[in-house]
């Protein structure tokens, strides 16, 4: 079972050719195993080794690397996430948020439809999302372009807070032509400007969500991160995981290796039939 997926901005190339169309295959076992123990929330290198791993094809890309996972943009690789997610438990994503006064605290939840996120704004455009915007400020006319997997994964590493790292990412995005200036010697207009045009002009899916609480009507706020929920899902079954591979492994003598490369559904049915068997079940 695969899933194709047309991205916004797709992978530009050394000639300027557009690589869009993604084909995508659900996380197999190993890949499983791995997301799982890394936590809740991936460092932006495994981000692209599961991109990667995943996608069978990129435009004209057969063998996808995590380099050209890491060179879509922001958006696109969390819409590939959201796709993945898809694949791997359905398109419904139930969310429980607790309600942030204090004098309530009461437990709402929050439904949601991978779906519909992706449809959201219409869907990917006909034409791709440029690969530069032209913005006209008191600095001059300078260049801007989206951030990349590869932008993120630099500046997690900059070592300061989170001003030293939007200047690097800032300094990574803009183009300033022949004379090179930096995001802070740039004045407070020409920033503004420049992000709301950013802002504007990028095709991030939009994930955050308000809703009001059951109880109270407090506002409640959520910001949706597909890596960090695809991550937490997987942390969550680890420990299903293993027992599955038990399971396999001491009723059919296979290996940890060769039970990891089933794809989930197989897992799962050969389970189904397991528990048939032992509830002396027909097995059909």
């Amino acid at each position: 079972m695969t899933a194709e997926l047309l991205l916004h901005r797709g992978l530009v190339d050394a000639t300027g050719a557009r690589h869009r169309r993604v084909a995508l295959r659900p996380l197999g076992g190993h890949e499983e195993a791995v997301l799982g123990e890394t936590g809740t929330a991936p460092d932006e290198r495994a981000v692209h080794e599961l991109l990667a791993a995943c996608a069978e094809q990129l435009g004209g890309y057969r063998d996808v690397t995590p380099e050209h996972a890491a060179a879509l943009s922001r958006g696109d690789r969390q819409r590939l996430a959201l796709a993945l997610r898809a694949l791997m438990t359905g398109d419904g994503i139930v969310l429980t948020l607790r309600c942030p006064n204090r004098g309530c605290g009461e437990l709402a939840d929050l439904e949601l439809r991978v779906g519909d996120l992706l449809a959201e704004g219409g869907g990917p455009p006909a034409a791709p999302e440029p690969e530069w915007w032209t913005v006209d400020t008191p600095d001059g006319v300078l260049r801007l372009r989206a951030p990349t997997g590869a932008d993120d994964e630099v500046c997690a590493a900059v070592p300061g807070g989170t001003a030293e790292r939007a200047a690097v990412l800032w300094d990574r995005l803009l183009d300033t032509g022949d004379a090179p200036v930096t995001w802070t010697a740039l004045s407070p207009v020409t920033q503004q400007l420049l992000a709301r045009a950013l802002a504007e002009a990028g095709s991030l899916p939009d994930l955050l969500f308000v809703s009001a609480c059951p109880a109270c009507r407090a506002l409640l706020e959520l910001e949706l991160d597909p890596f960090e929920l695809l991550a937490r899902e997987l942390s969550l079954g680890a420990d299903r995981l293993l027992a599955e591979v038990h399971c396999l492994a001491f009723h059919y003598g296979w290996s940890e290796d060769a039970v990891l490369s089933l794809p989930r559904p197989r897992r799962w049915r050969y389970l189904e039939l397991l528990r048939r068997q032992l509830e002396g079940r027909p097995l059909t």
